[in-house]
């Protein structure tokens, strides 16, 4: 299970955050800065999946009332529909309660967060259409995609390889991209590994 994957932290801000804790909140509670407990954030979604914060957590309490229900062994149907009907409501309301701070986390830029395939697992596009240049941006497509070239040497796409190999790059885009400002860094989990990288994307001034 995704849920059993996470370390100690992660599962703490997971907690914090079902307790109806800003990231702000988190931070100051745990002695951290509002970037680290954002890039917590990033490698929890990598493990757990989601397309945010609020999905992220959603699927994390569905599993822990998924767990309970199976450990239970409930013989009796009617008992098991009123503990899956409660399940459901606490769901809802937590879901809720995280989804009201998520509104208060929302950007302006674009972000992603890819693995080391460049595939994007987490999207957040602030201020950009869904579709950009002709490019439908989802979770799923790859850098290649999003920038339509699989060339190294494209600016894009060689910030996101210098970053999967563990470096951190700062470029400004041409072409269809020549007033975007890109900066990309790896994504690393607890023992320092690369496991993808961090993309954010900002319109400057041409």
């Amino acid at each position: 299970m995704a849920t059993k994957e996470l370390s100690p932290r992660e599962k703490e801000i997971v907690e914090l955050c079902i307790h109806g804790l800003t990231n702000e909140a988190i931070a100051h509670k745990l002695g951290l800065s509002v970037g680290t407990v954002n890039t917590y954030w990033l490698r929890i979604k990598m493990k757990v999946g989601g397309t945010g914060r609020t999905d992220t957590v959603v699927r994390v309490i569905k599993e822990r009332a998924e767990v309970a229900l199976r450990a239970a062994n409930v013989e009796r149907k009617g008992l098991t529909d009123l503990v899956a009907e409660h399940e459901r409501m606490v769901l809802e309301h937590r879901a809720a309660l995280a989804l009201l701070h998520l509104a208060m986390d929302q950007i302006k830029s674009a972000v992603w967060a890819t693995d080391m395939d460049l595939v994007i697992h987490i999207l957040a596009n602030g201020e950009f259409p869904s579709a950009h240049f002709g490019v439908v941006w989802e979770v799923g497509k790859t850098v290649y995609d999003i920038f339509k070239t699989t060339d190294p040497a494209d600016p894009a796409v060689a910030a996101h390889l210098a970053a999967i190999g563990g470096k951190e790059s700062e470029v400004r885009l041409a072409g269809e991209f020549s007033n975007m400002f890109l900066r990309v860094i790896p994504l690393r989990d607890e023992n320092e590994e690369v496991m993808g990288c961090i993309s954010i994307l900002n319109r400057v001034d041409k």
